[in-house]
C-alpha cells in the first residue's frame, strides 16, 4: 500500500527539534523555488534522517517534501509512460539511473548540482550518489567461535563451515558475484558474469540457504539465529547487532556499491527536485547518516561517525585492499537477463 506523508515547515519545527548545522544555497545563486517536491524512497531509518536534515533545510526556504514509499520501479515506469508522474525524485540503484537515463530519469543539468565534496566521476548523466555501501559476509560469532569464516569461499563451503546461509532473493544482491569470487575469479575480472560457474558454486549451499525478500526479514534472521551467515546489507546487520546479535564481518572482498538519486522523467516540480537532491548530499544530511547508519558518504566534506559499532559495519572504515567494485554499466545493460537466470536457479 502506498505510504505518503507531507513534511511541512510547521511539522518539522514542532516534531523534529533539529537545528541545521549549515545553510544551503543553490549553485548559481538561485533560491529555493517553493512549493512541494515528491520524493519516492525506501522509508525507514534513512527517511527519518532525511526529515531531520534535508527536509527541514528546505522547509525553512518554503519547500515542502511529500514522501512516498516504497520506491517501486514498476510504478515509476507506469507513471512516466502515462505522461503524468506524481513523483519528482526517486531513490535508486546507480545502474538503474544509468540504464533508464532519459527514459525514466531526466538528464541532469549538472550546473544545478552542488558537487562540493563529491567525486564528479560518480555523478552520472541521470544520477547523483547519496551513500556508499557494500555487500558483506556477516557471521554469528557464537556459532563459529575460534574457527570463523575468512572468505567468500568459506561462505560457499558448508562442509568445513556448516550452518544456514541467508541471501536476499534478488539477482542484484550479489549472490552471483560472491559465488564467482568464491570460485577464484579475481575481483577485477567478474564481468561479464559467468552464470554457469556462479550457479555451480551456489549449488553447494542450495540445501543450506534461506532466501529473504525484505531487509526486515534479514535483520530478524540475524537476530534470531535463523541464519549463521548472511550475504548482508550493512544497515540490516547493524540493526541486528544493536539489538544484541553477536555478529562479525569478514573484511575480505566486500563488494562496494552506491545508492543514487534521480529526477523522474517529466517531473512537475523540477526546480524543487534539484533543491532536494542538493540538500540530501549536503554535509548535514550526510553526517547524520554516518552517525546513525553504517554507510560511507560520497561527500568528502562530511565527518564520519566515531561510534565503534557503526564503524564495525562500514566498508569504507575497514578498507583492506581487497575490496571489489560493482560494474554499474554491466548491471545497467544486463539486469533483466541476470534476473531471469537467477529466478530459474532459485526455482529449480
Amino acid at each position: 500500500m502506498r505510504n505518503r506523508r507531507l513534511i511541512s515547515a510547521l511539522a518539522l519545527a514542532t516534531a523534529v527539534g533539529f537545528s541545521a548545522t549549515g545553510c544551503f544555497a543553490t549553485v548559481g545563486g538561485e533560491s529555493a523555488s517553493g512549493g512541494t517536491v515528491v520524493f519516492a524512497n525506501t522509508g525507514g531509518a534513512l527517511a527519518s534522517i532525511f526529515a531531520e536534515t534535508a527536509y527541514k533545510q528546505l522547509a525553512e526556504q518554503g519547500v515542502q517534501v511529500a514522501e512516498e514509499s516504497p520506491n517501486n520501479e514498476a510504478k515509476l515506469t507506469a507513471m512516466v509512460e502515462s505522461g503524468s508522474p506524481t513523483w519528482d525524485v526517486f531513490y535508486s540503484s546507480p545502474y538503474r539511473t544509468v540504464a533508464k537515463c532519459d527514459v525514466l530519469f531526466e538528464k541532469l543539468d549538472k550546473s544545478r548540482i552542488n558537487t562540493a565534496g563529491l567525486d564528479p566521476a560518480q555523478v552520472t548523466d541521470c544520477g547523483v550518489p547519496v551513500l556508499k555501501s557494500a555487500f558483506l559476509l556477516v557471521y554469528n560469532a557464537d556459532k563459529y567461535g575460534d574457527h570463523p569464516p575468512q572468505s567468500w569461499a568459506d561462505f560457499y563451503d558448508p562442509t568445513n563451515f556448516p550452518g544456514t546461509r541467508g541471501i536476499m532473493n534478488y539477482a542484484k544482491d550479489a549472490g552471483m558475484e560472491t559465488a564467482l569470487l568464491a570460485a577464484g575469479v579475481p575481483g577485477d575480472q567478474l564481468y561479464p558474469l559467468d552464470y554457469e560457474r556462479a550457479f555451480a558454486t551456489l549449488d553447494k549451499i542450495r540445501p543450506n540457504v534461506r532466501f529473504f525478500d525484505t531487509g526486515a526479514q534479514q535483520t530478524q534472521a540475524l537476530e534470531s539465529g535463523e541464519v549463521d551467515m548472511m550475504l548482508a546489507w550493512p544497515g540490516r546487520a547493524y540493526e541486528a547487532a544493536k539489538n544484541g546479535a553477536d555478529l562479525k564481518v569478514v573484511w575480505n572482498q566486500p563488494l562496494y556499491y552506491e545508492d543514487s538519486l534521480g529526477i523522474v522523467k517529466g517531473a512537475k516540480n523540477l526546480d524543487a527536485a534539484y533543491e532536494l537532491i542538493n540538500a540530501l548530499v549536503d554535509v548535514p544530511t550526510q553526517e547524520l547518516i554516518m552517525q546513525r547508519q553504517p554507510y560511507g558518504s560520497p561527500n568528502a566534506n562530511a565527518k564520519p561517525s566515531d561510534d565503534p559499532l557503526i564503524n564495525s559495519f562500514i566498508a569504507t572504515s575497514n578498507v583492506t585492499g581487497t575490496e571489489v567494485h560493482r560494474d554499474n554499466e554491466w548491471w545497467a545493460a544486463n539486469l533483466d537477463e541476470a534476473t531471469r537466470q537467477w529466478t530459474e536457479w532459485v526455482n529449480r
